[in-house]
């Protein structure tokens, strides 16, 4: 079980799958409440296609240390980031494209509109939470506003409705009982995310990377019309694939074969100019 020690300290976990000889590195991000072992599969078929895939596990998830739920300042997940790069960089050499789904795939924008100095090849941003889909309990918003500054780390239920994960059942029951997904929301953290999907919108023609984004037409936790809008804006090199029966975890979706196709076109058609 591979680890590193991010820039303050905290232990983060990941996931490594590596075919013999590397033609390039896959960094992948997972959503909010998630963790890297339910993309095992993702792992093993960027494998397959001679691509090294190394999954981590965000701080406050699975296996890597910090609070649940928790977030004191974002910018301590672009650090988590840079941190993993180098890590990767010292099992594999050559181009590095990162790979970020929903939670992930803010965090992965936010890095990439900050971190100029040191690009990769490429990325690949899966439903992209910039906005959910669809409004929190009245309870909830409230809650957040009252203890982002008197309880910031206070554990709000954070659940969604697992049908809309993916349209194939098996992968929702699985995450429904799934030990390792946390589930939790605090007002720290989700002040912390507020923040960056704002800056995220207001700092996309700062990205300068070759980006795919990968979007679900039947998405009912992030909004894939925003992503849309926002990719459309963007001035660099970008692709959209717009997927318009899919639900919110494409890489998890029964005909997500096409889908794992188009990504390593994309990715095919960029490491060789990295």
């Amino acid at each position: 079980m591979p680890a590193l020690s991010a820039p303050d300290g905290t232990q983060l976990v990941y996931d490594a799958y590596e075919p013999r000889q590397a033609r390039a590195a896959v960094l992948v991000l997972h959503g909010w409440s998630d963790h890297a072992g339910r993309w095992r599969e993702v792992g093993e078929r960027l494998r397959d296609a001679g691509l090294a895939a190394y999954l981590l596990d965000q701080r406050g998830h699975g296996r890597s240390g910090g609070r649940r739920g928790y977030l004191s300042r974002f910018s301590q997940l672009l650090g988590d980031l840079q941190a993993f790069r180098r890590a990767v960089r010292l099992r594999t050499q050559g181009p590095q494209v990162l790979l970020g789904h929903s939670f992930g795939g803010l965090v992965t924008l936010r890095y990439l509109e900050t971190q100029p100095s040191d690009p990769i090849a490429a990325a690949v941003i899966s439903s992209p939470w910039l906005a959910l889909a669809f409004r929190p309990p009245a309870w909830k918003r409230v809650a957040g506003r009252v203890l982002q500054d008197l309880w910031a780390t206070f554990p709000v239920p954070f659940s969604l409705d697992t049908e809309h994960l993916s349209r194939d059942p098996a992968i929702n029951t699985a995450y429904g009982e799934d030990p390792a997904v946390h589930g939790v929301m605090s007002p720290g953290g989700w002040r912390e995310i507020k923040w960056a999907q704002g800056a995220v919108i207001a700092d996309g023609q700062r990205i300068e990377s070759p980006l795919l984004f990968l979007l679900a037409g039947e998405d009912r936790i992030a909004d894939a019309h925003l992503g849309r809008a926002f990719a459309d804006g963007l001035k660099g090199t970008v692709q959209v694939r717009w997927y318009p029966e899919m639900y919110h975890e494409i890489l998890h979706d029964p005909q997500r074969e096409r889908v794992f196709q188009e990504m390593l076109q994309f990715v095919d058609a960029h490491i060789g100019h990295a």
